[in-house]
């Protein structure tokens, strides 16, 4: 699958050049810009990074620069939304790493607002470290899982950890437990301990939620 590189630019692009070599970026890939205000240094950072490109690899990798006010958030987040979904082929990164931070904001609410799924990921001022947000946990801020299955981890936390136990004390037929169980492992809330009788317990990203 072709990847989707989406950066956040400021007056460095050194974060940029990073993650298009950490990332692979090969021919028919795409690298998106964002930026704010077009000042000199912006370009020069922009217009480096389109020069990087184009002596790899000449028209194969197409770039795009987009420019976004912050002053408008809501249609800034509207532009960069659609442009994520645009992106239905491909696998989509974005790095965060550089840019003012109402830029990087701004482009965080669309990658929470958009239906496509993306890998968020932030380096580090001294180069140390890639944070990268789960993709359990950008999937539950876009999905809440609704009260009955709260009321399944509540239970579950309180050391209740079979599908019966629950089922009695929430007055559910066991089937609808199981259901809910099953939601929730998908979701990375709980993991299975013990498959006969099931036996369940929290993960470290359900205590998010208690």
């Amino acid at each position: 699958m072709r990847t989707a590189l989406i950066n956040t630019v400021g007056f460095d692009e050194k974060f940029c050049y990073r993650a298009i070599l950490r990332h692979g970026i090969k021919e028919r890939d795409k690298v998106i810009l964002i930026t704010g205000k077009k000042v000199d240094r912006v370009v020069k950072a922009c217009e480096w990074v389109q020069q990087l490109l184009r002596n790899s690899y000449g028209d194969r990798v197409e770039v795009e620069v987009i420019e976004i006010n912050v002053d408008n958030v809501v249609g800034s987040i509207k532009t960069l939304k659609s442009k994520i979904e645009e992106l239905e082929d491909f696998r989509v990164i974005v790095n965060l790493s550089g840019g003012m931070r109402a830029i990087t904001v701004i482009v965080l609410l669309a990658c929470l607002m958009s239906s496509k799924g993306v890998r968020l990921e932030l380096e580090t001022e001294d180069f140390e470290t890639i944070v990268v947000l789960p993709e359990e946990l950008l999937k539950l801020i876009k999905t809440p899982i609704g009260n009955d299955k709260v009321e399944v981890l509540r239970l579950i936390s309180e050391g209740c950890n079979g599908v019966v136990e629950i089922a009695n004390r929430l007055e559910k037929d066991p089937s609808t437990i199981r259901r809910h169980i099953a939601a929730l492992e998908k979701m990375g809330l709980v993991k299975v301990e013990k498959k006969k009788p099931l036996v369940i317990g929290l993960t470290n990203l359900s205590e998010l939620l208690l």
